[in-house]
């Protein structure tokens, strides 16, 4: 249940990590400065909200504000179908970077809670081995949807991705506590 929830997780948002900054370009005819100052929005949302975030973690439990995060990631994902503007990609990476903060923490601490064990440090490795093999695979699947059917596929492919986590959310919940 961990593999499938992180996995889907991680290829949510990997699959716009490779192809941002060229569908900011391409589409909103901008610069690649824009691009940058975008994904360091997003960056600096996601680090400024992360404390807060944990500390509802700590308060309402990391079901709960994983499902948030994950919901907002999804809806934040397919609104770049209906963005026109740049400003509307400045307000979308707001709403994103703050729902990435509030899926991290939980992540995290559910981490903590499954591998609760002698052999922690070799199930963290693996979650993180996940998240990276993932990333690796949305990497080569982002360019080639994108190379064959454009990005609004991808966008779609993305809040999928979102969409199952949030389902495992909802199913996993009762068997990991």
């Amino acid at each position: 249940m961990m593999v499938t929830l992180i996995s889907f997780s991680s290829l949510g948002i990997g699959f716009l990590g490779p192809v941002y900054s060229i569908f900011v370009v391409r589409q909103f005819s901008v610069s690649f400065l824009h691009a940058g100052i975008l994904s360091a929005i997003f960056l600096a949302t996601s680090a400024i909200f992360k404390m807060p975030a944990g500390r509802l973690v700590d308060k309402y439990g990391k079901w709960k504000i994983l499902f948030i995060g994950i919901v907002g990631c999804g809806l934040s994902s397919l609104s770049y179908i209906l963005a026109f503007d740049i400003i509307h990609l400045y307000v979308i990476e707001i709403i994103y970077g703050i729902s990435f903060a509030f899926q991290r923490p939980a992540l995290l601490k559910l981490m903590a809670v499954v591998s609760d064990k002698p052999s922690q440090g070799l199930l963290l490795g693996i979650f993180d081995s996940i998240d990276d093999i993932s990333g690796a695979f949305a990497a080569l699947v982002s360019g080639i949807v994108v190379s064959s059917l454009g990005f609004e596929p991808l966008f779609f492919l993305c809040f999928f991705c979102y969409s199952i986590s949030g389902l495992f959310i909802l199913r996993s919940r009762a068997e990991i506590d």
